[in-house]
């Protein structure tokens, strides 16, 4: 008859939790998610893959069917933090709108994404290798690129002007991104309207804003 005592097995030792059925996304999204628990708690160099499967209610095993490494999943968080981000910017894109306006509205997603991703950019800044900051550069990437695109189509037209457009487009990105960094690593309340603000007047006098002549 069943009991009390039921959450052990005949022979005295805990029963194992049984493993929820999932698809193989919800089960790598459960990775996801179970990852930024333990990554945050314990930091990325301490954590064990064997309690990130634990965190993602898989096996250990099963853990590697998704990612070869825990450095990996930090990638896979990582990107899918920057597919937020791309996701976000180019349905605005997409809705047309002066070039000036919209370059104003991708630097201020951009900001605010990094501001309310904070957990995650002191996960990567402050504890990843070099193979999982590798991995989180080359979603950078893709950012850079969508940015720098955006500039581009637009100098053909006269919107932004600059002595090389792509090269002042990526100062402006990485320089933002710099700054953002430094600020969440400080762990300090960040004022978001006067980060925007300053980064915004960079890209302005870096590509060459009309109303600033």
């Amino acid at each position: 008859m069943a009991t009390a005592a039921a959450a052990q097995t005949d022979t005295g030792k805990p029963a194992r939790r049984k493993r929820r059925t999932m698809s193989p996304d919800d089960r790598r999204s459960a990775l996801i998610r179970g990852a930024s628990q333990v990554f945050r708690e314990k930091g990325f160099a301490a954590a064990t893959v064997a309690e990130l499967a634990e965190a993602g209610e898989v096996a250990k095993g099963t853990f590697y069917l998704y990612f070869d490494s825990k450095d990996h999943l930090l990638g896979a968080m990582w990107e899918e933090y920057v597919d937020g981000f791309l996701r976000d910017t180019r349905a605005m894109l997409d809705e047309g709108g002066a070039w000036w306006p919209s370059l104003d509205r991708l630097i201020r997603t951009l900001v605010e994404h990094a501001v309310h991703n904070a957990d995650l950019h002191r996960i990567v800044y402050r504890s990843a290798n070099a193979k999982a900051l590798e991995l989180c550069h080359a979603s950078n990437q893709r950012v850079v690129d969508l940015m720098c695109d955006f500039v581009a189509r637009g100098s053909l037209v006269g919107a932004f002007r600059a002595r090389d457009t792509g090269l002042a487009c990526r100062l402006v990105f990485h320089a933002a991104d710099g700054l953002l960094d430094d600020l969440i690593s400080r762990d300090e309340p960040i004022d978001l309207e006067e980060v925007t603000a300053s980064i915004l007047e960079l890209a302005h006098r870096g590509l060459g804003d009309p109303d600033l002549a």
